[in-house]
């Protein structure tokens, strides 16, 4: 069956095509008896505008690029579902691109996503550079850029910033509150703006509580599940050992969980462990995680709303800045020493 074209939508209606373009992209008032017409022959056929036309006139693609750091991480699928929510109710489309934590393919993503004349760009990987937002926006297309810093990104994006440091000084605070002194944090890659962050504050925290953050344990990760197993080999060779952690992610905590335990160690009494991004497994682990918890979907809404108000004002768009807390989340994980 052939598809339905404009032609035959004028013809049912003995209008113009022009008329009939009129209609569907509100270019020109056009009489209401008239523009009924057209819309009884589009229900009638089961016409579908063409996309690829209407972006013609439009100048608009209504498509968007969502660029992540790894696609099997259980932190972002809450964060895709927000960005799609959104989206769908635009008549957007969202090209996904997993970057893997390699800026050299982040960069190819981004000229593709270029290539295909996406209207904006979701950055919302922890490998990010400068020159992949300016690719985007020296291309005229919009973009938003997820917890990353750089003195010269104001001007180019929208940003939202995640503040770890309320969460991260809620969780410190609570297992000095039950008597841990030794406290090791396993870090992202510290190649990564946001590990060293997520580091920093960790530091801070401790001095904020009374410990000494020059003696403290930094053992850097992967991020992923055997990240935190190797990280957990290395804390279990130190004497003492730490007898809590603080992990950049909740993937690094639960590897730390799963050795431990395979280690023979009794948790939480032995170790008390805290993660970061409140995954839906963190919940549903023995002992259930504690961890910094933020709105992972609300980020991916709030994100697609500043792309969609960008798209929207054209070149002279507005670029927001939206600052989004983290809590802590208590559940079994921790425990009091002694």
């Amino acid at each position: 069956m052939n598809r339905v074209t404009i032609k035959d939508v004028a013809n049912r209606a003995g209008v113009s095509k022009t008329t009939v373009s009129h209609v569907l992209n509100k270019t020109r008032p056009v009489q209401e008896e008239t523009r009924q017409k057209v819309i009884k022959a589009i229900e009638e056929l089961g016409y579908r505008p063409s996309q690829v036309a209407r972006s013609l006139i439009s100048k608009r693609t209504k498509t968007a690029g969502l660029l992540i750091s790894d696609v099997s991480n259980p932190f972002y699928p809450d964060v895709i579902l927000g960005v799609e929510e959104i989206a769908f109710a635009e008549d957007y489309s969202i090209f996904l691109c997993n970057t893997n934590y390699d800026l050299e393919r982040g960069l190819k993503l981004v000229q593709s996503l270029v290539d295909k004349s996406v209207d904006g760009i979701l950055f919302m990987s922890s490998s990010m550079s400068l020159e992949m937002v300016q690719e985007a926006v020296e291309n005229q297309i919009h973009a938003v850029v997820l917890d990353w810093e750089d003195n010269n990104l104001e001007e180019l994006a929208s940003t939202i910033t995640i503040n770890f440091e309320s969460g991260i000084q809620q969780a410190v605070r609570h297992l000095v509150e039950i008597g841990h002194k030794q406290i090791a944090h396993i870090s992202g890659p510290l190649n990564l703006w946001t590990a060293q962050v997520r580091k920093n504050i960790f530091l801070k925290a401790l001095e904020r509580n009374g410990l000494d953050a020059s003696q403290a344990v930094i053992i850097e990760g992967d991020l992923r599940i055997e990240g935190g197993r190797k990280a957990f080999e290395q804390l279990s060779q130190l004497n003492p050992r730490p007898t809590a952690v603080v992990a950049a992610n909740d993937l690094m905590a639960l590897g730390v969980l799963w050795a431990a335990r395979n280690a023979g160690l009794d948790l939480p009494r032995d170790l008390s462990v805290i993660g970061l991004d409140d995954i839906d497994l963190a919940s549903k682990v023995s002992p259930s995680l504690s961890t910094v918890a933020l709105p992972r979907r609300e980020i991916g809404k709030q994100a697609m709303r500043l792309l969609l108000d960008m798209i929207s004002q054209g070149k002279q768009a507005t670029k927001s800045r939206v600052m989004v807390d983290t809590t802590f989340v208590l559940r079994q994980s921790t425990q009091r020493i002694g």
